[in-house]
This record gives structure tokens, sequence and C-alpha cells, in this order.
């Protein structure tokens, strides 16, 4: 399911809105554009992700960051297990760490989207 999900998002940064649509597949439990820039189209302000944190419906959780035209998963809980033991909480915070660490300068960030319960990493 990961890989054919990445497949199948476009080679580019995706409409905020796009990123809701993915949890309409039965696969997808939740999807969050977690980092992005915004563009302005037709006079209107549009949000572009280009990190996405999804939870494949009771089976794991996946870190999904755009590099160079490139969707790559950075971080999937199925590679570790040790999380599982810790609970869900734990695996989106290790999840949003592994983002973080691959996210672009604040200067190229305009908006981000992150649980009140994550710090980023000192």
């Amino acid at each position: 399911m990961s890989e054919k999900l990445v497949e199948s998002l476009p080679p580019r940064a995706i409409p905020q809105q796009v990123v809701s649509e993915l949890e309409a597949t039965d696969a997808i439990q939740q999807a969050i554009a977690v980092r992005g820039y915004n563009v302005e189209r037709d006079g209107e302000t549009v949000a572009l992700a280009t990190q996405l944190l999804v939870n494949v419906r009771g089976k794991y959780i996946l870190g999904l960051h755009l590099s160079n035209g490139e969707w790559r998963i950075v971080f999937d809980t199925r590679d570790h297990l040790e999380l599982a033991q810790d609970g869900a909480r734990a695996a989106y915070e290790a999840a949003h760490d592994a983002l973080y660490e691959r996210a672009p300068s604040d200067a190229e960030i305009d908006w981000e989207t992150t649980p009140r319960f994550w710090n980023p990493p000192q």
C-alpha cells in the first residue's frame, strides 16, 4: 500500500484539499499536510503541501517528503517496531521528528500543521 500511495501522488507539491481527499480512500484513516508553501492562483491563495503524514487504517503511519519532484517515505512505523509498545502518540512524534529533520528552511515554509503535543527536537 505505501509504495502504491507514493506512486499515486503527482511529482510536485499538492494542494491541502487533495491531501484531505486521500481520506476518502478506504485504506487511509488520516492524511495530514504537515508543511508547505502558498501560491497565488487566480487571485486566491492555495496552500501546497511538501510533507505529509498518512495513517494507513489500523496498520502503520508514514511520513512523506517531497524532494526533487519525488515523494519519498522518510518514516514508516513498520521500521520502528519498538514504537508499538509506546503507543500511537510516540509513533506520531517520531514521524513528525523525521519530517522536521528534512524540512526546508523557515524561509521556504509558509505554514506548518503539527499536533500540540509535539515539539521540534532539540
